[in-house]
Parts: structure tokens; C-alpha cells; sequence
């Protein structure tokens, strides 16, 4: 890199936490029914996100389905996904576009002179393919990555791997267990031109979900092997009215205590209508001193 800004250089930092990973926009997950439940949604995706937490969840779908998702995020931090899914007669096929935008920001030089503006952004394409199984569902997604910080740029591919299986009935409601593998490089992460460096955020992912007419609940447990923990997530939805649900959830992940504002860390709420095959969702997960993360989803099934 010919010139990295302060600001371009904080945010290489802060892309790279946790055992130097980088493409943030992989952390942050797809849609705002599943951000309404923490992020618990490696069983019970069922629906065109699904793509984003565990490529198995598409297996079943018996409609076409287009969903997108806007999130604005802290600060100028905005997340943008859309994604497509085909149920075949030879499984579930699906693709997907992932954008972080970190927005735009003075550059200045190493005297701290002002350079003009810079920007940063992450971008995912995935493609996936699921199938039905009598034993579980499988799924995979292949993934290419970009990443570009001031004049620094990256490029990375990577596989997801997914498995879902109904595991017996309760009181009137499905028991569905599952696994994903996500962002998986047994190679190289990505490299910057400047010659920086960070590794995909690499997660194993196992979960559970009750699914009922009346609504669900979910329980995740994520493990990042490559530094960032194991962290818990738990999720539910309450049908009040056909076609409206209320949603919850609460995710260890940056949990650090406090009072306040602060003590909501970790939580999330959200609702959701759904009628004639469309979807509209909306969630809110508070942020501490940050403020708080709205997540805007819309899908439709024909």
C-alpha cells in the first residue's frame, strides 16, 4: 500500500481481531429474522438466508424464494445481502450477495497530512447447492471473497458445509438438529496488496430448533478455532396473529456486562409479517455505547 490513512488503518485492525481474521462481512450474518433471534438459526434456517448460516437449511424448500436484507450497523457501517433460491426436482440451488461498507473517511499521510477521502468494504458471492436425505440434508456453498481497505486489496475463496436432520416430534412441533462448517480455506485468507494479511473467520457452527405452527425456538453454540471463542446464541418467535410474529434472542458474542445501555449487549428483538408469500422483518440489537443495529428484511415466495 502506498499510502495507509489512520482511520483505513484502525479499521484493518479491527477487521483482523480475534486471530488476525479478516472479511468481517462473514460475522455478521444474513437476515433480520435471524438477527431478531441472536443469531441462533444453524437449525432452523429453512428460508432463502438460510444460505448464510447453513447451506443444508435450503434442502426443503418448496417455492422459489428471493429474500434481501439491509442492516445499518454503527457509525457509517451499512450491510447489504440478497439472495435467490430454485427448489429442482435434483435438490435446492441458490445464490447470494454479501456487501459491508464501511462508508468513506478523510486519509491522511504518515506527517498526517490530509490525502483526500478514502474508503473500505468487504463482498461476498456465494453459490450453493442442497439436497434431500433420509438420514440428513446436506448442503454446500462455494464463496469468493474481496476485500478492499484504502488502496489494499484482497481476494479469497471459501466452502461452507451443512447438515440438517429432523430428529423427532414435540408437542405437535419438529426437532431439527444441524451442523455447518462456515468459511472454510484450508489455504490461503486473504492477502493484501500493501502486504498485510488475515485469515477467513473460519466458524463450526451446531444447533438446535423447535419448529411449531406457533412459532420456534433455537439454540446455537459457535466455536471460531482460530481465536475467536465459543460463543452461545439462543432465539424464539411467538406467532400473536396469522401471518404477525414477535421475535427475541440474546448471543453471548461481544457480551461485556455493565449497566445501562451497556447491559442490553447481547440482546435482540424484532417482529415480522407474513402474508401471500411475502415477508417483511425487522430487528434491533442494542450495542452498548455503540447505539443500536437495525436490520430491515424483506422475502418472497412464488
Amino acid at each position: 500500500m502506498k499510502r495507509i490513512t489512520l482511520v483505513a488503518g484502525l479499521i484493518l485492525c479491527a477487521s483482523m481481531s480475534h486471530g488476525e481474521e479478516g472479511a468481517a462481512c462473514l460475522k455478521l450474518g444474513t437476515g433480520a429474522r435471524a438477527a431478531a433471534m441472536g443469531g441462533a438459526y444453524t437449525a432452523l434456517g429453512d428460508d432463502a438466508s438460510a444460505i448464510g448460516w447453513n447451506p443444508a437449511g435450503l434442502a426443503r424448500l418448496e417455492k422459489r424464494e428471493f429474500n434481501a436484507a439491509h442492516a445499518e450497523l454503527h457509525e457509517r457501517t451499512r450491510l447489504d445481502f440478497a439472495t435467490y433460491a430454485h427448489p429442482t426436482g435434483r435438490g435446492t440451488i441458490a445464490a447470494a450477495l454479501l456487501y459491508l461498507s464501511h462508508g468513506s473517511f478523510t486519509g491522511r499521510d504518515a506527517a498526517g497530512r490530509p490525502t483526500g477521502s478514502v474508503t473500505a468494504s468487504d463482498a461476498a458471492i456465494t453459490g450453493a447447492y442442497a439436497i434431500k436425505n433420509e438420514f440428513a440434508d446436506i448442503g454446500v456453498g462455494f464463496k469468493f471473497i474481496t476485500s478492499h481497505i484504502a488502496e489494499a486489496e484482497a481476494r479469497s475463496t471459501a466452502v461452507d458445509l451443512g447438515l440438517r436432520r429432523q430428529v423427532y416430534e414435540l408437542k405437535g412441533g419438529k426437532v431439527f438438529t444441524a451442523a455447518a462448517v462456515r468459511n472454510l480455506n484450508p489455504n490461503q485468507g486473504l492477502k493484501y496488496s500493501g502486504g498485510q494479511s488475515a485469515d477467513l473467520p473460519l466458524q463450526l457452527a451446531a444447533g438446535a430448533a423447535w419448529v411449531h405452527e406457533k412459532g420456534s425456538a433455537s439454540f446455537d453454540l459457535v466455536n471460531g478455532p482460530r481465536g475467536s471463542g465459543t460463543d452461545a446464541a439462543f432465539g424464539g418467535e411467538y406467532k400473536v396473529l396469522a401471518g404477525f410474529a414477535v421475535r427475541a434472542g440474546y448471543a453471548t458474542a461481544g457480551v461485556t456486562g455493565g449497566s445501562g445501555i451497556d447491559a442490553a449487549r447481547g440482546l435482540s428483538f424484532g417482529v415480522g409479517v407474513d402474508k401471500d408469500g411475502l415477508s417483511v422483518d425487522y430487528a434491533i440489537v442494542p450495542s452498548g455505547e455503540l447505539g443500536a443495529a437495525h436490520r430491515f428484511g424483506l422475502g418472497y415466495r412464488f
